[in-house]
């Protein structure tokens, strides 16, 4: 549900192309919609169910997103806003201020009332098939095992460095810890991480912070001389509710052949028929020091900064 819905905001996001042949191209992959959902209907038998509740979530995102998402661009041609009209018929879909889409409720209902019981299949690859994945992913002749075995002494070696890291703050929150406390790690960084998760954006606020942390972190890198910024934009922006519920971030640059694209540095607030409990479980785990590591990562000096000067080297 995710690709359908991406290759219809992209078409909304991306100011590549006149609005009238962007428009064109949505009117085709309108039309497909019903079509492609009829072969997911036939090809579906017994997918894992984690997927299977995922597409349940973020089908309510691509709902809205025809609804009313289609606006901005829609608006910008009346004439063929007006001719969209024959396609209310062809997809069985109200396209008329976004108010019914049928074929995409219809979906929905089946995933909850049909596809999901039966949703017992195993994601899992198994040891085999895996090992060749692995292979080829990694473009490595390294076995699982040797992989694995590297992969536990780094993590010995970094929880290390995290407790070392941590218990100067446990400290101080907790100064009356005896000596046994101190000397366990697990308890030290547990609780350490448990105290600063207290400090987090919720859905009001998580974009407006990370615009601010970005802000922070683009003068650190000029300041310092790190690297050379490019002009190249970069929007921080709401996640497209269809693509929620999954991480709280992502980098998505232009191609190398867009020379005026903007890169979305897209940040999510929850889901909208998630509980408290759950919105505050999210915002916990990506509390304000974690969207400082996401901001690194994915817009300042990382993914966005990576992107940009490569697209400037093909260009």
């Amino acid at each position: 549900m995710q690709s359908l819905a991406n290759s219809l905001y992209l078409l909304i996001a991306r100011d590549f192309a006149p609005p009238e042949q962007r428009i064109s191209n949505l009117r085709q992959r309108l039309e497909a919609i019903p079509r492609v959902i009829a072969q997911a209907k036939a090809n579906l038998q017994h997918p894992p169910r984690v997927h299977t509740e995922t597409a349940i979530e973020q089908t309510q995102g691509a709902i809205n997103l025809v609804r009313e998402g289609l606006a901005p661009l829609l608006n910008r041609a009346p004439q063929m806003k007006e001719e969209l009209g024959p396609l209310q018929e062809k997809t069985a879909a109200a396209l008329e201020d976004y108010k019914n889409w049928l074929p995409l409720e219809d979906y929905k209902n089946w995933l909850q009332n049909d596809l999901l019981p039966r949703s017992n299949g195993n994601f899992r690859l198994g040891a085999e098939k895996f090992r060749k994945k692995l292979h080829f992913a990694l473009a490595s002749d390294l076995s699982m095992e040797e992989i694995m075995k590297r992969a536990q002494d780094d993590l010995k070696q970094t929880q290390t460095a995290i407790y070392e890291t941590a218990l100067p703050l446990y400290k101080k929150y907790f100064p009356k810890a005896d000596a046994a406390t101190l000397a366990d790690k697990h308890k030290v960084t547990a609780a350490a991480l448990d105290k600063l998760a207290e400090q987090h954006p919720d859905d009001a606020t998580v974009v407006d912070y990370a615009k601010k942390i970005v802000t922070e972190a683009t003068d650190f890198v000029k300041s310092h001389n790190l690297v050379t910024v490019p002009n190249t934009p970069l929007d921080v922006i709401a996640m497209p509710e269809f693509k929620r519920g999954v991480a709280i971030a992502y980098c998505e640059s232009p191609g190398p052949l867009d020379k005026t694209g903007k890169t979305f540095f897209a940040v999510s607030p929850t889901p909208k028929d998630w509980s408290k409990e759950r919105q505050e479980s999210f915002f916990r785990e990506y509390n304000n020091y974690m969207i400082r590591d996401l901001t690194v990562h994915e817009a300042m000096p990382g993914h966005y900064l990576q992107l940009a000067h490569s697209n400037q080297s093909n260009r």
